[in-house]
């Protein structure tokens, strides 16, 4: 374990954003409670929540907010953020998922590493809550995206889990943090914004650390914070799901206008828009009217998108080239589906 720089513990905002589930609420906020780390704040946003979780949650010293309709993730950490930028003591934010258990290391570790190395974003290794020798789904050991704009993670390349033999021990530069098990300077959200308040959910911690990269801001995993994720719990119902579809394809192909270099659009447009096609056709009809809508969408949208797209290109201070080194030149799809390699490439960071 390491040891914080000059014994100092900056403060921090922890940011939880829960619906409803009496049991995982009071499982994080038992775990919290354990924690070796003396200088943080918990900030719980009710999400239009009907159970008894809020008596639960004010047995812990806990800050409560409440939102009487259900937000997505992205609208409710706004709610969290503001008050967050209010409180001038705090240095950082960190972002959990209700559903989460943390180990009693993970928030010195992080900040340590934080400090100590002037990162202003770094992810946690990310463990499966209930087969905790696997990775999770989310997250996992850091995310990256292929050239086209598909993420993926060490340790998770679509459904293909690994377990954590120590193989992804190493500090690493990645290319994003998940949105469960991410810290975040609060000077950095001053400089280039926080999440895009249009994504509701899905893809917003890819937007965002995106933006930090064409910013020049470089993204860590360290993997000696470790915490524990459930997974689904919030779009665990079936009528979730398609929405959750139609977000996944919308905001990634959102996310893959806002940030790419207009020459890199050009060489990679008719690729990715051919890429989601063969999706849909390969999984109709269960991707395809989501596919579909995700288009819709983005004809309709697209001034506002190029509005957006202009402020992130006025920031960017990196070219997309520099980026390669986080970036696989190679599409992760055809990698998986018609390759076979369920891994992380193991010559992609050499």
């Amino acid at each position: 374990m390491t040891r914080l720089i000059k014994n100092k513990f900056p403060e921090i905002d922890i940011f939880i954003i829960h619906i409803n589930g009496e049991k995982i609420i009071k499982n994080l906020l038992k775990s919290l409670k354990k924690i070796n780390y003396p200088n943080y704040n918990i900030l719980v946003l009710l999400n239009g929540t009907t159970d008894n979780s809020e008596k639960i949650i004010k047995k812990y010293n806990v800050k409560i907010f409440k939102s009487k309709k259900i937000v997505g993730f992205v609208e409710g950490c706004y709610k969290l953020l503001d008050y967050s930028l209010k409180n001038k003591a705090s240095k950082y934010f960190y972002l959990l998922n209700d559903d989460m258990e943390v180990d009693k290391n993970f928030l010195k570790e992080i900040v340590n590493f934080a400090e100590e190395n002037n990162i202003s974003i770094c992810s946690s290794k990310i463990r499966n809550l209930k087969e905790k020798n696997k990775f999770d789904y989310g997250g996992a050991a850091g995310g990256f995206i292929d050239k086209y704009g598909y993420s993926f993670c060490r340790g998770r390349i679509f459904d293909s889990i690994e377990k954590d033999r120590g193989q992804y021990d190493k500090p690493t530069q990645i290319f994003y943090a998940s949105g469960g098990g991410m810290l975040v300077k609060k000077e950095l959200v001053k400089k280039i914004g926080f999440f895009d308040k249009d994504y509701f959910t899905y893809s917003e911690e890819v937007d965002f650390c995106w933006r930090a990269n064409l910013y020049g801001e470089k993204i860590f995993y360290v993997p000696s914070s470790v915490v524990y994720h459930l997974g689904h719990f919030t779009f665990k119902k079936e009528k979730w799901m398609d929405k959750k579809e139609y977000l996944l394809h919308r905001n990634t192909l959102i996310t893959f206008l806002k940030n790419y270099s207009d020459l890199t659009i050009i060489k990679l447009m008719i690729p990715r828009i051919s890429l989601e096609i063969v999706s849909g056709i390969i999984f109709f009809p269960k991707k395809t009217i989501a596919i579909l809508k995700s288009f819709s969408y983005i004809i309709l949208n697209m001034k506002k998108i190029v509005n957006k797209r202009r402020k992130i290109q006025k920031l960017r201070k990196i070219k997309d080239d520099k980026l390669k080194n986080i970036i696989l030149q190679k599409s992760i799809v055809i990698e998986y589906f018609l390759k076979d390699k369920k891994k992380f490439p193991k010559d992609f960071l050499c």
